[in-house]
Order: structure tokens, then sequence, then C-alpha cells
């Protein structure tokens, strides 16, 4: 689950991270008054909130012209920038092509930074452990970096039974070159406090890009990024209450309310699959067939028909779906259960779109009878590679 710049920085600062001055608007009614309890400023940051990067450089839905982030040295240039953006939908190369709706507006102080520090802590799978990341060169994106200057990123992989250590904090303070006791006490601050988030919250990812050396010699936060694992969230209700559905796919959300696991793509077949394995291995069969899958969909192995019903109905929805898959190794979600989920969702429709079936393991054979006698014209494969052809087939492709 992501969160936004706004929600970002008020939980790092409850973390004790030093964090830039501003305040949050979700309608234009409030921007008088949110702009008041920020006070003058010589110059402020109009923030546009999503769940993407790339806001600087993004465009808006309606034509209205420059990025999601602006500073200007006007308080009335601020306010109308404000209430120009929220409704908009901003769009980056992150969620192309239709954006994000803007919904809420960070406004703030506009920190100079003499030195921009890029600092995170994420889980890092291979290792099995989270590390710690840093860099001098901040501010811009750190994937580019990575690939430019990998030696510029410096790691400090951190063990879970003993957390941050003191002297990792140190030999980071050293190898970034902060000189003075107020940096490092800053900087031992900052990384502490992303650390508990981290660990306290079921955090996957806690960054901050970039964290601003002041004139003053301070560090701040100028930006934030903090991502939940959700598997975690039933621990935390306080940062289930953070969750903005209406930056995610309404897809997703519909799943989500079931327990599935569903992730909108960008192709033209639907998939019905149970168990992640399979799930990416008819996608990757997908691929080798020359077709696009259109959603990533894993029921599980313990999804109710009253789930997979509500997952064949979220990819009947989809309206640029040329072919509807099912692939499925029955366990104890036996074959009769899927046949039901997806009759049910049909309510005695006529399937408008080319349905193919792959289905084994229990009551398998049951199940495809069922399907047979209610959809004629679907078509039903005896492996991958008899699925891949037929799909192929069905969206007309060719390879």
């Amino acid at each position: 689950m992501k969160v936004h710049e706004y929600q970002a920085k008020a939980l790092l600062a409850a973390y004790d991270v030093p964090v830039e001055s501003g305040v949050v608007i979700f309608s234009p009614g409030e921007i008088e008054a949110a702009l008041d309890r920020l006070g003058p400023q010589p110059r402020y940051a109009v923030k546009a909130q999503i769940h993407a990067g790339g806001r600087g450089l993004g465009h808006f839905a309606d034509g209205f012209e420059g990025g999601g982030v602006r500073l200007v040295s006007d308080r009335k240039e601020a306010a109308r920038l404000a209430g120009r953006m929220l409704g908009n939908r901003l769009i980056t190369k992150q969620n192309e092509p239709h954006g994000a709706p803007v919904t809420a507006i960070w406004i703030a102080e506009v920190i100079e930074p003499q030195a921009q520090i890029y600092v995170s802590i994420l889980i890092d799978r291979a290792a099995q452990r989270p590390v710690l990341l840093a860099s001098r060169d901040g501010g811009g994106e750190i994937e580019d970096l990575a690939e430019r200057s990998p030696e510029k990123i410096f790691r400090e992989h951190i063990h879970p039974t003993f957390g941050l250590e003191e002297f990792q904090i140190r030999k980071l303070a050293f190898r970034l070159g902060l000189g003075e006791d107020v940096q490092r006490e800053d900087f031992a601050a900052t990384l502490r406090g992303m650390w508990r988030i981290l660990w306290e919250k079921d955090a996957s990812l806690v960054e901050i890009n970039p964290l601003a050396l002041t004139a003053a010699g301070r560090l701040v936060a100028i930006d934030g990024k903090i991502n939940f694992e959700d598997n975690g969230l039933f621990r935390h209700e306080d940062i289930r209450a953070l969750r903005d559905v209406q930056q995610e796919d309404p897809k997703e959300v519909w799943a989500s309310q079931f327990g599935l696991t569903y992730l909108a793509l960008d192709g033209t077949a639907a998939c019905l699959t149970n168990g992640a394995g399979l799930a990416m291995a008819t996608m990757d069969m997908l691929n080798a067939f020359g077709v696009r899958p259109a959603n990533f969909l894993d029921l599980g192995d313990n999804s109710p028909v009253e789930a997979i019903r509500e997952a064949f109905k979220i990819l009947l929805s989809d309206s640029q779906v040329e072919c509807l898959l099912i692939n499925i190794f029955g366990g104890a979600m036996k074959g009769t259960m899927v046949a039901e989920g997806v009759l049910g969702a049909l309510e005695g429709r006529k399937l408008e779109k080319p349905l193919v079936v792959r289905m084994e393991g229990a009551s398998a054979e049951e199940g495809r009878r069922m399907l047979r006698e209610a959809i004629p014209q679907a078509l039903f494969a005896e492996d991958l590679r008899s699925l891949g052809e037929l799909v192929r087939r069905a969206t007309g492709k060719k390879l």
C-alpha cells in the first residue's frame, strides 16, 4: 500500500525525522486558511499529491500547462495553482495514459539545498533482510544513478535480530562526508526514525529523496515516500486509514475487497488462475505466443465461490479484453467451485468474448463438463502449449 507525500512526512515527523514545514489542502475553500497557518514564505512549493513519481515533469489531463510541482514567490500565485490543480488529473511516466486524480495539495516552504542526499531502507529479497541505501547524489532518479554510477550508492544490510546499529550510521555519515556534529546528529535521527517505521509499521520501503543539507548546516527531508506491506496491514489500523483508493485502479480495489491478488496490466487476454507460480507461468506463456496479458490474478487455493464469481466479473468488466482465459489446477479449490463461480458471474447471460479453459486437478473433469454445457463455444486446452495456441487464435495474433 502506498501513501501520499504529506502522509509520509507526517509519519516521519512522528518518528523524529526532521521535515520541511508545510500544509495539506483538500478543497479550494481550505487554501487561504492553510496558507495563513504556513505563514509568509519567500517562496512556496506547490505539490500535487498522487501515487506516482515524476510529478514535476508530468502534465495535466485538461491541458493546464506545467507540471505537478511548482516553485513560486507569490502567495496569490500559490493559491491559484493549488486551486487549479485540485480536482485535475496529473499524468506522469509512471501512470500513463490516464493519470491520477489530484485530491490533495501540499504547500511547503522552499528549502534551497546546499547538497542533496538520497537515503532509503527497503527489503532486499535476495539477501532476505532489510538494506539501507545512501548516496550523496540525491534529488534524481535512483534507478538511473544505480545504472550509471553504482559505486556512488552505499549499502548496509541490517540484521533483523540486531536492527540498525550505531556503527552503521557512523560509517555511512563518514562516507557521505557529513563532518559537522549537528549534521551527524540529524543524520542519525533520520536513519533511526526510518528504521523504526520500517520495522514497527511493516513498511516495505521508506525513502527520503532528497534529504537536504541546508545553508544552516542542518538536514531536512523535503520529499518522502513510504510503501507498506499489504499482508501486515491487519496489525496497523492507523496505516490502513491512510489508504486512498481514488489513486488505485478500480478493478484492483474491487479485487482487494474479496481477498484476491489482482494487478491490472495493459494486454488483451484476461487471466483467471490459482497460485502465483501458475499465474506467472501463464503470463510467460502468453508473451511467448505474442499475446499480452490484461492482468495478474491469483485466486490462491482457498477462495470461496463468491470470490471466484467476483474475480470473473472483474475480468468481464475490462473493456480492453479480447479473450478470457482460465488456467486452474484444483486442490482445496475444486474445479467445480471454479465453474460455479464463473457461471454465477455470467448470471445466465451469453458470453460475448472467446473463452479458453485449461482445468486440471480435483474435480477438473466435472468442472470442465459444467463449463462446456453452459458455454458451448468455450475452447478447452490440454496443456500450456495448446492453451497458448488457442488464445493466440482467439485474439487473432500472429507469431
